[in-house]
Parts: structure tokens; C-alpha cells; sequence
């Protein structure tokens, strides 16, 4: 292994992890331990991430951030074991976020999690990129189905919603909670995007109440109560955009 070699991989390592066991790390490390400008190199290197984390620890999680990187994470199990091809596409992840940490954060505010407008702000900041959605399909039975497999709660979609062709569907989280999503299209190929959650991820909204409408940039977003569910409508448009798809519009 160069030495060029090395520093590319130790670049990802994380110390008092099982990183140490994996054999390209082991490997790394060794010729550390044998090149003093490599050692020399590695603890600058770890002093500059531990005061990174540490400022970055101090930040707020902006918004919609975490949702869109557990979003991108594969559902099912990858191996543990590290390829430098792997390394090369998780150090280009890592700065990727870097940067969008850096933008986010000069715009976020409070993060309260049982504030619905968070929530309305957290969801439209998925939908405002093209959303990876897990199943794709303009057949509604065929999404309901695919959602009631992964055993998602029954979802009423309002009306003039689902007179709209469907687009697909996923799951997300929110706060420890499992959110349903479903896209429709809309005129003008724009999308009218409908979330679900567990109400105890919102205790302060109750069943019977007008809609909770909230705007973020030019989307709009309305949430209303249905038994044990709160119900997100988010649109590109005004209030009146939101309230044409709301139930009993």
C-alpha cells in the first residue's frame, strides 16, 4: 500500500469503531505506524475532525436534512466490508452534506419537534428536490398494496386528490416516526405530495380542527387530523392551491 493510499483511506477512519478490525483500515494504520510524516499527518487529521464535530455538535439539525439522508439509505443489509471504491463514494458523500450543512444551517430556526409547522417545513424540504420515491406507479391499488406490505396504516386520500394520476410512493421518519408519502401529479408536471403520520408525533393536533395551513417558500402545506393520523397536504402554490385538494373542499 503507498502512501497516498493510505491517507485516502485513513481519511475516512474512525477511531474506537470497528473500523480498526476491517483489514484495509488494519492495513492503513500499520503503515502509518511505519512512516512518521503518514503519523504525523493522521493526528493532525483526527485533531481536525474531533474540532469539526465538536462545532458541528453545537449547530441545530436543519431542517430536512436528516430526512433526506435516511431517505437515501438502502433498506436492505450491505456488507461491512470496505472497497476503496466505497471509501472514494463516502468521502464524496460526506462532503456533499458538508456543503449542504453549511447552506442549511444559515436558514434554519428552532427545531421543536412537536411544532407542526416544523413538520410541514421538514416534509417540503424532501419534496422540494425530485423525491426518491421506494415504489413506482400510476395504479393506485398497486401503491395501497405495496404500502399495505410494508404495514402502513390505511390511508383516506381526499377526493380531488385521488383524481390525480399517482406517481408512487415511500416510507420516511420523523422524529422516531414512520411517515407515509404519496405523489400525485398535478397540471403543469408539478406534484401534489401527501404525507401521513402517527398523531402522537403531533399530540398537539386534534381531531375536528380547521386545517393547519403553512407556507415555506413558494409551497403551501395544510394539516388536518383523521383518527389516529395526521394528514400533510403539500403543494407549489398558494393556500387556495392546498384547500382544492383538501377533503370536503
Amino acid at each position: 500500500m503507498t502512501e497516498q493510499e493510505a491517507r485516502l483511506i485513513l481519511q475516512s477512519y474512525r477511531p474506537g469503531t470497528e473500523d480498526r478490525a476491517d483489514p484495509q483500515f488494519a492495513e492503513a494504520l500499520r503503515a502509518a505506524q511505519q512512516t512518521p510524516e503518514l503519523a504525523q499527518w493522521l493526528e493532525t487529521e483526527q485533531r481536525f475532525d474531533r474540532a469539526v464535530a465538536v462545532k458541528l455538535a453545537e449547530l441545530p439539525e436543519p431542517l430536512g436534512l436528516k430526512t433526506r439522508i435516511l431517505a437515501l439509505q438502502p433498506r436492505t443489509p450491505v456488507s461491512s466490508s470496505w472497497s476503496l471504491a466505497t471509501i472514494l463514494a463516502a468521502i464524496a458523500a460526506v462532503l456533499f452534506l458538508c456543503a449542504q450543512v453549511v447552506s442549511l444551517i444559515r436558514g434554519s430556526g428552532s427545531t421543536d419537534s412537536a411544532s407542526v409547522t416544523n413538520y410541514a417545513r421538514e416534509m417540503v424540504s424532501f419534496v422540494q428536490l425530485p423525491p426518491p420515491l421506494e415504489m413506482m406507479s400510476d395504479d393506485m391499488d398497486a401503491i395501497r398494496s405495496w404500502m399495505n406490505e410494508n404495514r402502513t396504516p390505511p390511508i383516506n386520500v381526499p377526493a380531488n386528490l385521488s383524481a390525480l394520476q399517482p406517481v408512487g410512493c415511500r416510507l420516511l421518519s420523523f422524529r422516531g416516526h414512520d411517515v407515509s408519502l404519496i405523489c400525485f401529479k398535478r397540471e403543469g408536471n408539478r406534484l401534489a405530495h401527501l404525507f401521513t403520520v402517527d398523531r402522537a408525533a403531533l399530540p398537539q393536533m386534534r381531531a375536528g380542527k380547521p386545517p393547519v395551513f403553512s407556507a415555506a417558500g413558494e409551497w403551501t402545506t395544510a394539516s388536518w387530523v383523521e383518527g389516529n393520523r395526521v394528514y400533510l397536504i403539500a403543494v407549489q402554490g398558494d393556500e387556495e392551491a392546498v384547500k382544492s385538494y383538501l377533503p370536503h373542499a
